[in-house]
């Protein structure tokens, strides 16, 4: 455990340490988002602060990570790398989408071929089945880059991506920790302190953003640490106490915010007739700050749905399989636009209360200041 705690604060503190000297040099080699399109922020705000995450998670687990374990996590680290030296490239120089792609596949693939993390089966929805090691390697990959693109598709405002990825990272580095996998803990605790120190200049007004280098890293690690979640569960004791009953129901539970998101926005675009890839500002991030609230206000709202859909899944887990619960999941999200309208609507109302209020009390000054001058 003292492990553990020690790789979190040589990561947090490396983050912290790391994100504003990164910014520095961003700015003197000009590195900015640009304001306008589909962009919500309005000042030139430096990107790639993304590096200050790869640092602080890299140089913590290579300090804290015990050495008979690095040989079994070279594939994962060298898949990450790639991703991360395309996240710089694409954030310095934007890349061709289809660039993108191939390089995602090279690593999604030395991950799945090499580095032993792939879909093994069906699990708890069908255990007898065991996937053909073709279809395994191929399903595995497409997940891998699906997820990593679906979780780059919500770093549209301050502070999401970060809270988002740390939550997922940290309560499965708790869970691994329970289960004796030390290495994968070590890992995900690691992750989770960069992101925290991130967050701490980029919740709020933001001095700096993750950009591509941080978001498509984040991405991939979490999409394969979910594949090793499941695959680490599914060969765990029936009766050992931290067993999960229904883990593809968790796993899609504890990535829910991107998932939910992604496939709303896909399935808008297509309905419009357009390219599901066409980028706009329909997201579920974009309308609660286009209700008037501040970015710091919309990634919390967020995070504390998801804290509270992953609680319920894995305390449901207990009580249902995969199956009945994946049933449960995809039903709940018929609600999901209308609890969102509802919100909304109660956002938009908060404010235009608030404009009355102030309207009238101006209207009260103005009528005040008219009555005294009557009167001099």
């Amino acid at each position: 455990m003292l492990r553990i705690a020690l790789t979190f604060l040589t990561s947090l503190s490396i983050a912290l340490i790391a994100v504003p000297e990164v910014r520095k040099v961003i700015i003197k080699n000009n590195v900015f988002d640009l304001p306008g399109g589909r962009k919500v922020h309005t000042d030139l705000i430096p990107s790639m602060g993304g590096v200050g995450i790869f640092l602080a998670f890299f140089l913590s687990t290579c300090l804290w990570l015990p050495k008979e374990g690095m040989y079994d996590l070279n594939f994962l680290f060298f898949g990450l790398m790639l991703v991360f030296f395309m996240g710089v490239r694409d954030d310095m120089l934007a890349m061709s989408p289809r660039n993108k792609l191939i390089i995602q596949l090279m690593a999604a693939s030395t991950v799945v071929v090499f580095g032993d993390i792939h879909i093994e089966s069906l699990y708890t929805l069908y255990p007898d089945i065991q996937l053909p090691i073709g279809i395994s390697y191929a399903l595995s990959v497409f997940v891998i880059i699906a997820l990593t693109n679906a979780f780059n598709l919500i770093d549209g405002i301050n502070g999401l991506s970060g809270v988002i990825a740390a939550l997922i990272t940290f309560i499965l580095g708790i869970w691994f920790f329970l289960v004796g996998e030390q290495l994968y803990s070590i890992m995900m605790i690691a992750m989770a302190g960069g992101c925290i120190g991130f967050l701490y200049y980029n919740w709020g007004k933001a001095s700096i953003f993750m950009g591509d280098t941080g978001a498509l890293v984040l991405g991939f690690f979490i999409s394969s640490s979910l594949i090793l979640f499941v695959n680490v569960d599914h060969h765990l004791p029936s009766d050992h106490a931290y067993k999960i009953t229904a883990p593809i129901s968790c796993a899609i539970a504890l990535f829910i915010y991107p998932f939910i998101d992604t496939l709303r926005i896909f399935t808008i675009r297509i309905l419009n007739g357009r390219s599901p890839f066409s980028p706009d500002k329909k997201h579920i991030h974009h309308i609660l700050i286009r209700t008037g609230i501040t970015h710091a206000l919309a990634s919390t709202f967020i995070l504390v749905f998801n804290v509270v859909f992953i609680t319920s899944v894995f305390i449901t887990s207990f009580f249902m399989n995969d199956l009945m619960l994946l049933t449960c999941i995809f039903t709940s999200l018929y609600f999901v636009p209308l609890i969102l309208k509802l919100r909304v609507n109660y956002f938009r109302h908060h404010k235009e209360g608030k404009l009355l209020k102030l309207k009238a009390k101006k209207q009260r000054m103005t009528k005040s200041e008219f009555v005294v001058e009557r009167k001099a």
